[in-house]
């Protein structure tokens, strides 16, 4: 009988974190988990209390060492080539010929003699694509998958050298992200399989690393030390849907399911919905469980989803131009949430003039305008956007406009008043106001502020480093 709690672990490790099945070499068949939990259960009962006493870190975290040094597994992160052998292949015992069974070849070997596994992972047979769950629960825990590997092979069919990697179609795509991202340890191999260096980890903090490292980051955009030691989560938003604004799928909606890692948030596989549906619900998600305005932080195209809300970004290129020095002085918690009306969320509303003095005649919108608000000393703020409604001015209603502003604090204390810091952060708000008395009596019904459309980031700097302002200005609205 084994040891209660390494029973426990060995079981949570196969049924939660690695594959649902892996290619076991010295068969080259393909096991599911429970086929792997009788494999290796043997070496798990030979384990004893004097074998977990050796961990200077104590006994839990000797069972996992064992447990993952047990179930060690190689995974492979490639583009697609001609001739990829598929589950059904492996199952059937078939042995083809082509750049895809060579690459899965050659990925075997090199994962057996040089970093000693008998179990690796491969998307191309691995998965069993047939079955709506199991390619759900694929899709879902990959970035696990990743993260989980003794080693990540990164196989880049096109490259040669290090300079090479600006040309390579493997930067482009976008679950390569997260199979650069997740990794604890990755080695990248050129086209004839030959490593691109001698280091044991191309992602360790050493020296000799840092050529490649280097040229990744300015490929990527990722920071040396995102590369190094990633922590996934609903953080850091903005800059890291950057990092995938430039990528490709070959699904539309995979934009969005090849983030959930990424974000450390989940949502329902759903292909067919279309890629702003998907995007849609992944911004949703990471809104649900973060309190980072970075997620806020986008110009550009809304979502269109049947209308409910335009302050959700309809792909991860809005955030590309996103300015990093605008945050708020304190790390503080700001609640939004979806609602039937639109995202609720708390803004601090400056009211400001429309000074553009030049509207077409012919037409009621222009695409440019600029603003001035005298109480904030914010002058000549000129904004970009597809079109500005501008009515008549003799009419019996006009527009008026506001700065939502996303990156303001909040004083702690009896005042507890806002504070705007230096550089300031502000969605462009715009609702229509009336002058008669029928106007005013419709207009107090539907007088919600809207956001408008922009083509560029609204940013504006105060003359002092930081402003207290009442708290008055701070409004619920539902954009």
């Amino acid at each position: 009988m084994g040891l209660r709690d390494l029973e426990d672990a060995f079981n949570r490790y196969v049924f939660d974190e690695v594959p649902v099945r892996m290619l076991y070499l010295p068969q080259m068949k393909l096991l599911e988990r429970d086929a792997l939990k009788r494999l290796y259960q043997p070496h798990i009962d030979q384990i004893t209390d004097e074998d977990l006493r050796d961990n200077p870190l104590g006994r839990s975290a000797a069972i996992e060492e064992r447990v993952r040094r047990l179930l060690k597994y190689g995974i492979l992160s490639h583009r697609w080539l001609s001739l990829e052998p598929s589950f059904q292949d492996i199952m059937r015992g078939e042995t083809l010929e082509g750049p895809g069974w060579e690459k899965l070849r050659k990925f075997c070997e090199v994962a057996n003699k040089v970093y000693g596994v008998e179990l690796v992972w491969s998307d191309t047979c691995c998965i069993n694509k047939t079955s709506s769950s199991e390619l759900d629960e694929s899709l879902r825990c990959m970035f696990r998958w990743y993260r989980n590997a003794s080693i990540c092979i990164a196989y880049l069919a096109e490259t040669t050298s290090i300079e090479e990697f600006y040309n390579d179609e493997w930067f482009t795509r976008g679950w390569t992200l997260q199979e650069l991202l997740a990794p604890r340890i990755i080695r990248f191999f050129r086209k004839d399989w030959a490593p691109l260096t001698n280091n044991g980890n191309d992602k360790a903090d050493h020296a000799t690393n840092r050529p490649i490292l280097d040229v990744i980051t300015k490929v990527t955009g990722i920071p040396p030390r995102d590369l190094q030691v990633f922590v996934p989560g609903p953080f850091q938003v903005d800059a890291r849907m950057v990092w995938a604004a430039g990528r490709r799928t070959t699904r539309s909606e995979d934009v969005a399911y090849s983030l959930m890692g990424i974000f450390d948030v989940s949502i329902p596989i759903a292909y067919g919905e279309g890629a702003q549906r998907a995007f849609f619900r992944l911004v949703e998600a990471i809104m649900q469980v973060s309190n980072d305005t970075g997620v806020l932080n986008w110009a550009g195209k809304p979502a269109q989803i049947h209308g409910l809300s335009t302050a959700f970004p309809s792909t991860p290129a809005c955030y590309v131009g996103r300015l990093d020095n605008v945050r708020s002085l304190v790390d503080e918690k700001r609640e939004f949430s979806l609602t039937n009306r639109g995202l609720r969320i708390q803004l601090l509303v400056i009211p400001v003039d429309l000074v553009t003095t030049a509207i077409p005649s012919a037409t009621s919108v222009q695409d440019r305008a600029t603003f001035h608000c005298k109480a904030f000393k914010i002058g000549d703020l000129t904004i970009d956007a597809p079109s500005f409604p501008i009515l008549e001015r003799t009419g019996t209603n006009r527009y008026a406009y506001s700065l939502g502003v996303i990156n303001y604090a909040m004083i702690q204390g009896e005042s507890k008043n806002p504070i705007l810091p230096k550089s300031c952060l502000a969605y462009l708000l715009t609702r229509m106001e009336g002058t008669r008395s029928f106007a005013k009596m419709v207009l107090s019904v539907c007088h919600d502020w809207k956001k408008v459309e922009t083509r560029t980031f609204v940013t504006f700097n105060l003359p002092q480093d930081y402003i207290v302002v009442e708290r008055k200005l701070l409004t619920t609205v539902w954009i």
